[in-house]
């Protein structure tokens, strides 16, 4: 039986984290050295890398849905002791995986130009996304499948391994970006190609040694086939699971892009500068959240599979206290420091201003997206996505938009971050309220 079902909660909880947070800043390394390569090409290419990050995210919530979906399985069933059921899902959400992504691949590859060009890329930019995604679209199934192969890694309790991944991926990335994108001796100048070259050969290697890890040391991958009909039902229950995580993937820019839209009626410019460096800095903010979100998935699963309720309820209690207290200390932390920080990203004083305004007020809403998220993620991995669809749309179009849309109105744009900061306060009530129900 795996340790998770025995000992202190807290402790499990930040011995799991941890290395969450090391795989987060890989992550984090990675695209930064994309886009910092890419950069010194020009700015064209930089635009280019700009438009295809959001079809890159959204082929990439996949990933998130796949991964979740079968996490959530193999988490329950390892500590059910049906380690049977977890090798099946494993290879079946990896399959699954590779079909989906394939099929998705050959649809995008098929529409780069009218795609790109309703996105509004045009001339030489249109040109060289074309150049970057034809190549990521048929190395996709090598890039997406290591955070799938990891999270079914992290379901056994192994979150050392997937760092270990996360990182070698960021490295080999580091060494192949320059070497492909600018060229070095016999090896030419491939420009954007080299950046999505790069992209595919470091994510190939992730992928060789996650299914390595999975095989050879887990031994979670089953490679008898199964019968048609059974994979059908596994690939349904990863799917139905899944979809609630990978819409979230896609609302959040969504959402972002909607209150950004706004950012520009109210304050120009600026606004949108100070939101974009608003963001930004948010996003260190976020990394130790989101490495925690990814602790409670093995830990609750494995815990609720064995039917140790009081121990999945005492994670959903310190998740709840956790997402007041985290937000509280950060708030404190940027009231001296957002000024300085926001100094980094920009020398415009309004811009510096407004971000400062963005930063502080944006995290009085914190708790509220912690709790969506967590909240979401418990449910989740115990086999309940409804109440997680409920959790995130009402989140985007009940509460937040509205409210910004209100606030911005009223109030140009400090009232914008305000309705911002309501409406994710709101939607973390809501989801507090929705987890203490369907989990008590």
């Amino acid at each position: 039986m795996t340790t998770l079902l025995k000992g202190n909660v807290p402790a499990h909880l930040v011995r799991l984290t941890l290395p969450s947070i090391g795989g987060m800043f890989a992550i984090m390394v990675f695209n930064l050295t994309d886009t910092f390569f890419v950069s010194r090409l020009g700015t064209d290419q930089l635009a280019a890398m700009g438009f295809t990050f959001a079809v890159v995210m959204t082929v990439g919530a996949l990933s998130i849905g796949f991964s979740t979906g079968a996490s959530s399985i193999i988490s329950r069933a390892l500590g059910a002791g049906d380690r049977a059921l977890a090798r099946r899902t494993v290879t079946d959400g990896l399959f699954l995986t590779i079909v989906g992504t394939v099929l998705v691949s050959i649809l995008g590859y098929h529409t780069i130009v009218p795609l790109f060009t309703l996105l509004g890329a045009s001339g030489r930019v249109l040109d060289l996304v074309r150049e970057y995604m034809q190549v990521w679209y048929i190395g996709a199934a090598f890039a997406i499948m290591p955070p799938v192969c990891d999270s079914c890694l992290r379901a056994d309790g192994d979150m050392v391994r997937p760092l270990m991944v996360m990182c070698t991926c960021a490295s080999m990335n580091i060494i192949l970006d320059p070497l492909l994108i600018f060229g070095w001796g016999p090896v030419p100048a491939l420009g954007m190609k080299g950046a999505a070259i790069a992209t595919i050969i470091s994510r190939s290697f992730g992928m060789a040694a996650s299914l390595g890890f999975l095989h050879f040391r887990a031994g979670l991958i089953d490679w008898h086939m199964p019968y048609f009909r059974e994979m059908l039902h596994s690939w349904s229950e990863i799917i139905k699971l899944g979809v609630p995580a990978a819409l979230t993937q896609v609302l959040n820019p969504v959402a972002q892009g909607f209150y950004i839209r706004l950012a520009a009626g109210v304050g120009g410019v600026q606004a949108v500068a100070a939101m974009a460096t608003g963001t930004r800095i948010e996003a260190f903010l976020f990394i130790i959240a989101i490495a925690y979100g990814i602790a409670i998935v093995p830990f609750v699963g494995q815990n609720y599979g064995a039917q140790a309720l009081h121990r999945v309820q005492e994670a959903r209690r310190i998740s709840t206290r956790l997402a007041v207290i985290y937000p509280a200390l950060t708030f404190l932390l940027l009231i001296p420091a957002a000024r300085f920080v926001s100094g980094w990203f920009s020398d415009d004083p309004l811009v510096i201003k407004l971000s400062v305004v963005y930063l502080l007020v944006a995290t009085l809403g914190h708790a509220g997206i912690y709790l969506s998220n967590w909240m979401s993620q418990l449910l989740n991995v115990i086999g309940k996505p409804r109440p997680v669809m409920a959790i995130n749309l009402g989140r985007v179009f009940l509460f937040v938009m509205p409210l910004c849309l209100l606030g911005s109105h009223l109030f140009g744009f400090i009232g914008l971050v305000a309705g911002l900061a309501l409406g994710n306060l709101l939607a973390g009530i809501q989801a507090y309220l929705i987890a203490r129900t369907r989990m008590g």
